[in-house]
């Protein structure tokens, strides 16, 4: 799975959302950063295989709270559109 680049479309999200008048929740942040955190430590010692699965949670986390914050203001189109990107990025 290609955490980093799921990151890099998360945050990517991040941005769009903030550039449109959105304000992303505290905890969201929190869980980009930690899980951005943990893709490095992996980076640096792919054999500390005990972070994946706190990397899928924080990133699962940062997507589920997304994804509910574009529904209650955009279109399908738009949410669709990201989760596309975000799957593309997670075969990478």
């Amino acid at each position: 799975m290609g955490y980093g680049e799921a990151w890099k479309v998360l945050a990517d999200l991040v941005t769009e959302l903030r550039r449109r008048g959105e304000t992303i929740p505290p905890h969201v942040m929190n869980d980009l950063r930690s899980a951005k955190t943990m893709i490095q430590i992996l980076k640096a010692d792919p054999t500390r295989l005990e972070h994946l699965p706190r990397v899928e949670t924080y990133l699962e986390s940062v997507e589920s709270s997304l994804v509910s914050m574009m529904q209650e203001k955009f279109g399908s189109d738009y949410i669709e559109q990201w989760m596309k990107k975000l799957e593309k990025a997670r075969r990478a």
